[in-house]
């Protein structure tokens, strides 16, 4: 993407001030979670939907429960013993927080918190520190990051191998890519509308750290917005996407990928008429964003190949099948494989 700022370490998280006064703590935390973990498990509190995906995949019998119920098609890919731990609530945004009554009862040993935004991430570590609850962090922003948290994951759980073997996975996917586009001349990177909420209606920003798939896919976000907005979720109109009549079309929300070829609005772009509208995987989680996740390692290799079909020849079938297989434990069939790429 350009002009793109550096990424910092998984640690910056800590420059901020208010951080900062628990460095100290989190250092003497980490030291007994590493001894915790010698004998047993903690039960872990992930603070956010992407924490607790994160530590689901990561050690399955780390989680102390969801944030919230899990929906009919993430269920098929999670045993029944874990579908039965309790829902805790967490932080979503839009000013949603959990209940700290039901929070405490369930005496979590250790939070996870996945840091993002910055405002966010200060009040949740206010909470958790008003609570006596001890919290690790580290940075997930983009796709180098969470390869970073899950080998952070590895050391700080004393689970070495298995973090590095879903980190090994990130940073292939990352690199195949890249490799496979490397030619790319600008001229040829495919204009590109993300279409956010049940109406499709929302976007994001092409400068936001959400449109990084896209442009490391070989793609471009039209949605241009002030710097200062950049990485916000925007409602636009439809008046606006004809403007931009973009090549391509991404469908992220399922309400959407369900009718969205019986509204005939639609059809006046460009992208419908050429057959270039494509649905976003959505499980077990949501391949590209809401919330942006390790699954952009498999995302960014379905949307590499339906950009670029001529120079990302990937049999996603069995790239599917291989993602699910180490970060699930689950065998698919390919045609239940089929399935999930084609929504």
């Amino acid at each position: 993407m350009p002009n793109e700022k550096p990424v910092h370490g998984a640690f910056s998280f800590f420059r901020n001030r208010l951080a900062m006064r628990f460095f100290i703590a989190i250092f003497f935390l980490l030291q007994t979670v590493l001894a915790f973990a010698a004998e047993k498990l903690p039960r872990v509190y992930g603070a956010t939907f992407p924490s607790s995906f994160a530590l689901y995949v990561f050690h399955p019998d780390l989680l102390a429960g969801w944030n919230g119920p899990l929906r009919d098609y993430e269920k098929k890919y999670i045993p029944e013993k874990y579908q039965q731990l309790p829902v805790l609530g967490g932080w979503y945004g839009k000013g949603i927080i959990p209940d700290r009554e039901i929070l405490l009862k369930s005496h979590p040993d250790v939070a996870f918190l996945l840091t993002g935004d910055r405002a966010q991430s200060n009040d949740i570590v206010t909470a958790f520190e008003q609570m006596k609850i001890p919290l690790i962090t580290t940075r997930s922003v983009t796709m180098e990051d969470n390869i970073s948290m899950l080998r952070y994951l590895g050391k700080t759980f004393r689970q070495e191998k298995r973090g590095n073997a879903l980190a090994d996975y990130g940073q292939k996917s990352l690199d195949k890519v890249a490799r496979m586009l490397k030619d790319l001349p600008e001229n040829r990177r495919i204009r590109v509308y993300m279409a956010q909420d049940a109406d499709g209606l929302a976007t994001t920003c092409d400068q936001s750290t959400r449109s990084r798939a896209i442009w490391l896919a070989g793609g471009k976000n039209v949605h241009q917005c002030p710097h200062e907005m950049r990485e916000s979720i925007t409602r636009i109109s439809f008046e606006q996407i004809m403007n931009y009549d973009p090549n391509v079309i991404l469908v992220n929300h399922p309400a959407l990928q369900k009718r969205f070829f019986r509204e005939n609005r639609w059809k006046a772009l460009r992208a419908v008429r050429e057959g270039h509208v494509y649905f976003v995987p959505h499980e077990p989680f949501s391949w590209l964003d809401r919330p942006a996740s390790f699954m952009q390692f498999i995302g960014i290799q379905w949307l590499a190949t339906k950009l670029h079909p001529d120079l990302c020849q990937i049999d996603m079938t069995e790239e599917t099948r291989h993602f699910i297989r180490l970060f699930f434990k689950s065998d698919l069939s390919p045609e239940a494989t089929r399935k999930i790429l084609n929504p």
